[in-house]
């Protein structure tokens, strides 16, 4: 069985400059766009009105859409900076979105709360990844979903090219961002090690996609 953790132990928490910097980057229109439509995938199933779960939603842009679709949005992040920002973002659309600083190995959140969970970008930063997928089947009620996308470990520098090379960027911060998923990369997962991580969690198991730079993983609460 693969380690579940190819990377540092430690968590990774984005504040000030680099945070705010991250929000500038992911925050093009045709980023907002692709989000939009995200959005939407992700709820295609769920009840009007249903609660949903963003663990680390970093600016709060998916959150924001999930809230302008009629949901009940709560988004967790670690980092201080982070909260503000989503927070602003979600006032600035009018939405009723809440963030709260937290850890996602330790969710303040009731058992069996919320329909659907989602973690995008993140969860290779989590120092105890066993732990933040126990709290994620804690705090889904029976029959709920949780879905992380993230980046792919097995991706090539041509992959993580054309990402970039999608994503609106300037010259510098398509650079720039070039050199930074590089680096994150390795401490990203492959398939199997999301196998391994979810077969000792609560859940036991999980579906996982791979395509070029990106994973998506579907665990459900039974």
């Amino acid at each position: 069985m693969p380690d579940i953790r190819p990377f540092r132990p430690q968590a990774l928490s984005m504040e000030g400059p680099i945070a705010r910097w991250y929000a500038r980057i992911r925050g093009t229109a045709v980023q907002l766009a692709a989000v939009r439509t995200q959005a939407a995938q992700l709820t295609a199933a769920l009840p009007e009105g249903a609660r949903i779960l963003e663990v680390a939603p970093g600016p709060g842009y998916l959150a924001v859409e999930l809230a302008r679709l009629g949901f009940d949005v709560t988004g967790v992040d670690l980092s201080a900076t982070f909260v503000r920002l989503a927070t602003d973002a979600a006032r600035r659309a009018g939405v009723d979105a809440r963030f709260l600083h937290g850890d996602a190995a330790g969710l303040p959140l009731p058992d069996t709360s919320v329909d659907l969970v989602v973690c995008q970008a993140a969860f290779k930063n989590f120092g105890r990844p066993v732990a933040a997928l126990d709290e994620m089947h804690r705090v889904l009620r029976p029959g709920g979903t949780a879905v992380i996308g993230d980046m792919n470990r097995d991706a090539t520098a041509a992959d993580i090219r054309r990402e970039v090379d999608g994503m609106g960027l300037g010259l510098v911060n398509a650079a720039f961002t070039r050199v930074t998923l590089s680096g994150l990369r390795r401490r990203a997962y492959a398939a199997d090690h999301f196998r391994a991580a979810a077969a000792a969690s609560a859940f036991g198991s999980c579906e996982v996609g791979a395509e070029g730079l990106s994973l998506e993983v579907r665990l459900r609460r039974g």
